[in-house]
């Protein structure tokens, strides 16, 4: 049994106010930074709330850089939006919008502690929005027209984000390579979590935008099935990167066929045989909502996108004593 999400924790930094922000609480925390709720006012004098990324003082200015810069770069409904850059107290800021709906790793803890499972027309509605936002960033040139030749490197749960009004939006370009600028890690470095890495990835292969697809189709398989693929139980990374290189699928009879052909796809073990790109996904995908008639009209959608979020935000409350 998965515990119970944690409060957010005491900001331990040299003050409550970090350049004109004020920080309130801790988001969440990666290798190379931590994400904290934080409030500055406009030029008007009214407060707004930004999701302030803090790099750690271990991270160079040129990684720093390379993801400041690619943000400021990327424009998409579907991505996060970069507001500002800059530097306070010795370490290196980005702030982002404040997406209230928060994250699809938190949506999934709730529907597991509830016992309850995410409608289908969801799970492939979340996933079809991911894959526009990686259909954009795949295809992405400067403003030149140079083709960056991006890979995303590290599309998990913790990744993708929802506002308010339900929209799904693909964050953190940390370990995103641009192969058209060389930007990012160095070949054969690995930044993503571990078990939303691709095949190639556990073996410190060559990258690919297929390796994004792969990660995609992690990602629905626990939105429509509830449980990882491959290693759902263990956090041994020997034991996970074997399961993910071996990728073997063992679906439920009861899933719909086509469906199930969708995950097979999208989770080949070999690279030519995946999806070859964001569009292709998320046309299967499409095709398969439309033959089975799922609920994919705007307001259905709205519907059931809110209802997952409320769960959702109604476990983080109670998991902080609200």
């Amino acid at each position: 049994m998965s515990s119970p999400p944690q409060p957010p924790r005491t900001v331990e930094i040299p003050s409550r106010r970090f350049g004109r922000y004020v920080l309130r609480s801790r988001l969440g925390s990666g290798g190379m930074a931590e994400v904290l709720l934080a409030e500055a006012r406009d030029e008007k004098g009214a407060p707004f709330k930004v999701a302030l990324k803090l790099m750690r003082k271990g991270v160079s200015a040129e990684a720093f850089a390379d993801e400041a810069d690619l943000m400021g770069l990327l424009e998409h409904p579907n991505l996060m939006r970069r507001l500002e850059i800059g530097e306070a107290f010795g370490r290196y800021f980005i702030a982002m919008e404040f997406l209230v709906g928060g994250d699809l790793e938190g949506i999934l803890r709730a529907h597991r502690q509830q016992g309850r499972s995410i409608p289908p027309a969801v799970g492939a509605h979340v996933c079809i929005e991911a894959l526009r936002a990686l259909a954009y960033f795949h295809q992405a040139r400067t403003r030149s027209g140079r083709p960056l030749e991006l890979i995303h490197g590290d599309v998990n749960p913790s990744n993708i984000f929802f506002s308010g009004q339900c929209e799904v939006k693909l964050g953190d370009f940390g370990v995103a390579r641009a192969r058209g600028l060389d930007l990012g890690p160095e070949e054969g470095v690995t930044g993503g979590k571990l078990h939303y890495l691709s095949p190639e990835q556990t073996r410190g292969d060559s990258e690919t935008q297929a390796s994004d697809l792969f990660s995609v189709g992690i990602v629905l398989h626990e939105l429509v099935l509830g449980f990882h693929p491959f290693a759902p139980d263990s956090d041994n990374p020997e034991v996970v990167m074997a399961a993910i290189r071996a990728a073997k699928l063992n679906l439920p009879d009861t899933l719909d066929k086509q469906l199930a052909a969708v995950l097979r796809r999208a989770l080949a073990p070999d690279v030519g045989q995946r999806y070859r790109t964001a569009g292709e996904f998320a046309g299967a995908l499409l095709a398969w909502a439309l033959d089975t008639g799922q609920p994919f009209d705007p307001r259905e959608l709205q519907s059931a996108m809110q209802q997952v979020l409320s769960l959702a935000l109604w476990e983080r409350e109670k998991s902080s004593g609200r």
